[in-house]
Order: C-alpha cells, then structure tokens, then sequence
C-alpha cells in the first residue's frame, strides 16, 4: 500500500461518524466502477444542450409563442 493511501486510511478512522456518510459519497463519485468500467462512457460533451424545460418539440408551439409574443390560442 502507498504512503498516501495509508495515511487516508488512518485519516478516515479518525473521522467522527457524523462525517463519514459526506466522505463516502465523495469517494464514490471519484472511484472507478467496480468491474473496471466507467459509469459515464460517453463524452464529456453529452448532455451539454439540455435546457432542463422537458421535451422541447413537444412544446414547440408554446416555445413559438412565447419568443414571438403572441398568445396561446
């Protein structure tokens, strides 16, 4: 084992249990998955356009509106 791994194995002993629940999470999202791939495969890039506002050619027509300041029908 290295140095750095040991000394944050003694860290995370030490640690109040109180703590150890946000330290775990934080570790978790940093280590790779456990049968050697990655849990995000695709690029970094994938996801980049979301607007967060659901399935915009569902709400073409609203969206239409709204930039062209006319009124629902």
């Amino acid at each position: 084992m290295s140095i750095l791994r040991d000394e944050l194995h003694r860290l995370i002993d030490r640690l109040p249990e109180s703590q150890v629940a946000p330290i775990l999470a934080l570790v978790r999202e940093s280590a790779p998955a456990e049968d050697g791939g990655d849990e995000w495969p695709l690029p970094d890039f994938v996801g980049a356009l979301s607007s967060g506002k659901g399935d915009l050619a569902a709400r073409s027509g609203e969206i239409l509106r709204e930039e062209l300041g006319r009124d629902p029908e």
